[in-house]
């Protein structure tokens, strides 16, 4: 027993077997960049299942296939994955036959016999094309070695010990780039939520509020400004809100991972690349309908939009860049149905459309009794919004245009000057000459000040003219800039969004979906000030002590 938990060899084992012991598994494979493919199997303990996840290099990325050929951003681990089977070992002899395979946990996950499924270990294939690199089942770690596996190749008898710097995962999230949005949160500046519900029957939008969260840099305060949802006028500004609440969303926002995928036809996705809208159409409604999302008039009437049974949120960064994210509709499922969806697309369209037409309620808890989690799809689109950047630079007016624009004013502009003649008449009387002798030893700075403009006012206007061009001019330059950069980012982003739906879990939303009331904090001062008036009517009770004071000497 002792020499089997070792990995080594028992001494009934035929030592001719054990030729190969030292020797590289794969000695032909020493590039890991050779590798185009790789592919995990695995038993899930949980579900009883088989995992299979695979990872290919096609039309010049890595994607997923096993996640409707989602692109790879997690290079690394592939490089990781890749290199940590070169020159793979094999070790002590640790078992001779198909009996150790259970105690040995290197069962193989393809197996046709489901009782022996639960002792499989993890395959692991590495290919070139069509060529297998490296093909490998990978069982127990070797109790107090770390590092040290039962290793054995699927057409093989021999188990061996091998050493492995590997960590396999087949999490989708460990794949991928998880930070949907990439957003920094110290650019963000302005957040706009509209609430509303949908009636599907008439198509028309109901919105209950809609409310502005905005701040003009990092360093100020966010204030929240009300609107009408019909006329879009702004009817309140409010300053004092809850910072735990608002943190939730910023925080959010900035690190909201992506829990799962699902593809968009190509009549839904070339809109979305190339002006990130959707051209209405009757198969696009049944498809987005799916899902939770929704044609339906504007609240305008003017146009046909998206809109989605909870709501959405546009977050806008100084750069411009708008992410609108519309919240559809919630299921419930294991790791594999929020990553995918479920394995039979039509039973995955019936919970879908069930679940688009279901109000869905804030849960306390993000699992349900059966362990599954509560996920929500997510559709994301990018816009540009130039007011994020600031005013235009305007251009100066010309001195001659200037001085013409000045006699046509009307008579009106110029009572200011009368009223200068009225003060210098004041200045003939003594009294007024002391008082600004006075004022002017006190306003020393402001003097200054009136004589650098009036040295300003002396110089040649065309010069101040040309000088103020040329600082439009860069000013304008930098402005363009900004708008090239913003509207380049946003193409950017709306092609890498366009393809997908997103999964998001029932926590990020519940961070995200908040109320006007949820987040304005409601001050208690103005309660204790209603207490006090009784007080001041209690003044008058001390008049009774001087009555009170003759009954004192009579007795």
């Amino acid at each position: 027993a002792l020499a089997y938990w070792k990995g080594m060899p028992a001494p009934e084992m035929n030592a001719s077997d054990f030729s190969d012991t030292g020797k590289e598994y794969y000695p032909e494979f020493s590039d890991p960049n050779e590798a185009t493919g790789i592919r995990v199997v695995t038993f899930d303990d949980k579900t009883s299942d088989i995992k299979p996840f695979e990872v290919k290099f096609k039309n010049g990325l890595w994607r997923i296939p096993s996640h409707y050929d989602y692109p790879v951003d997690g290079e690394e681990q592939l490089g990781k994955t890749a290199a940590s089977l070169v020159g793979v070992k094999r070790g002590a002899v640790a078992g001779e036959s198909e009996l150790d395979f259970k105690r040995l946990g290197v069962v193989d996950p393809l197996t046709d016999d489901d009782a022996l499924k639960e002792f499989s270990g993890d395959r692991l294939t590495l290919t070139k094309g069509e060529t297998v690199l490296v093909d490998l089942i990978i069982g127990k770690q070797i109790p107090e070695r770390n590092g040290f596996y039962y290793v054995r190749k699927p057409d093989e008898k021999l188990t061996y010990v091998a050493e492995l710097e590997i960590d396999l995962s087949t999490k989708f999230s460990d794949w991928i780039e998880p930070d949907l949005l990439k957003l920094d949160q110290n650019k963000l500046r302005k957040v706009d939520v509209r609430d509303y519900s949908v009636d599907e029957q008439r198509g028309a939008i109901l919105i209950s509020d809609y409310f502005e969260l905005n701040r003009k840099s990092q360093s100020d305060p966010w204030v929240m400004e009300v609107y009408d949802p019909q006329t879009k006028k702004q009817t309140e500004t409010i300053t004092t809100l809850k910072t735990s609440e608002l943190n939730g969303i910023i925080n959010s926002l900035g690190d909201l991972k992506i829990a799962g995928v699902r593809p968009k036809p190509s009549f839904i996705s070339s809109g979305l690349k190339l002006s990130g809208e959707v051209k209405p159409s009757r198969e696009a409604s049944q498809f987005l309908q799916q899902r939770g999302f929704f044609f339906a008039q504007s609240p305008d009437r003017k146009s046909l939009e998206i809109f989605s049974n909870q709501g959405d949120l546009t977050a806008t960064t100084q750069e411009g860049v708008a992410y609108v994210l519309r919240f559809g509709a919630v299921f419930t499922g294991d790791e594999f149905d929020i990553e995918v969806g479920s394995a039979k697309p039509t039973e995955d369209k019936k919970e879908a459309e069930s679940n688009s037409k279901e109000k869905d309620e804030k849960s306390e808890e993000s699992k349900n009794p059966e362990g599954k989690n509560k996920s929500r799809y997510l559709f994301v689109s990018v816009q540009f919004d130039q007011t994020a950047l600031g005013d235009s630079p305007v251009k100066p007016t010309p001195p001659a245009e200037k001085k013409k624009e000045d006699e046509k004013k009307p008579e009106a502009d110029k009572k200011p000057e009368v009223k200068k003649k009225s003060d210098d008449k004041a200045e003939d009387k003594p009294e007024a000459k002391k008082d600004e002798k006075a004022e002017n030893k006190e306003e020393k700075p402001a003097d200054k000040k009136e004589e650098k403009q009036k040295e300003t006012e002396n110089l040649d206007p065309q010069k101040v003219y040309e000088a103020a061009l040329a600082k439009y001019e860069t000013d304008l330059k930098v402005y363009q800039e900004k708008v090239e950069a913003g509207k380049k980012e946003v193409e950017k982003l709306n092609k890498r969004f366009a393809d997908w739906y997103y999964v998001i879990d029932a926590a990020s939303f519940d961070k995200l979906h908040k109320s006007r009331t949820e987040l304005v904090e409601v001050k208690e001062p103005e309660k204790k000030e209603t207490t006090e008036p009784p007080k001041a009517t209690s003044k008058p009770e001390t008049k009774k002590p001087e009555s009170a004071a003759p009954a004192a000497k009579k007795m």
